[in-house]
């Protein structure tokens, strides 16, 4: 287990309440993550789709891009168009930074986590960020090197 992914299960495993900082740092590592994925995020404008033979395919849904943000929505489309999981997140360009917005519309992931009553905002943010890491760590897997295609 490398040092990140350490100290992520360490701070998941905490029963602390998550700090800014800890976020903050979660948002570094989904930024990088998300550009080992897509390179050229930065300037997709469109949205695009990796094909996979194998796997479902990979959507990657342009909401809002700016100069210095960005929203996205990444996501699979399934039969009976069912998006799953649908991760809409921000990027700052200029802050190198990730921030979940939403989970398949929702602002709370795991409706079954066992400290949901005493979640603040940094614990919810964590939650998100948090099962958006590994999703990435799962694309990353799956789909890295494959080529992305304009819609």
């Amino acid at each position: 287990m490398d040092l990140d992914a350490q100290y992520l299960h360490n701070l998941y495993n905490s029963r602390q309440a998550k700090t800014y900082s800890d976020v903050s740092q979660l948002f570094e590592i989904n930024y990088q993550k998300i550009f080992k994925l897509i390179p050229l995020i930065k300037q997709t404008a469109h949205s695009s789709v990796i094909r996979h033979s194998n796997h479902p395919d990979l959507h990657l849904i342009v909401d809002q891009c700016f100069a210095h943000t960005a929203i996205f929505t990444l996501t699979h489309i399934l039969q009976n168009d069912i998006h799953k999981p649908d991760i809409k997140f921000k990027i700052y360009f200029d802050a190198q930074l990730v921030e979940v917005l939403s989970v398949c519309n929702e602002t709370v992931l795991n409706s079954d986590h066992p400290y949901l009553t005493q979640c603040s905002d940094m614990n919810i943010q964590w939650e998100l960020n948090l099962f958006l890491e590994k999703w990435l760590d799962y694309c990353l897997d799956k789909y890295q090197g494959k080529s992305w295609q304009t819609l």
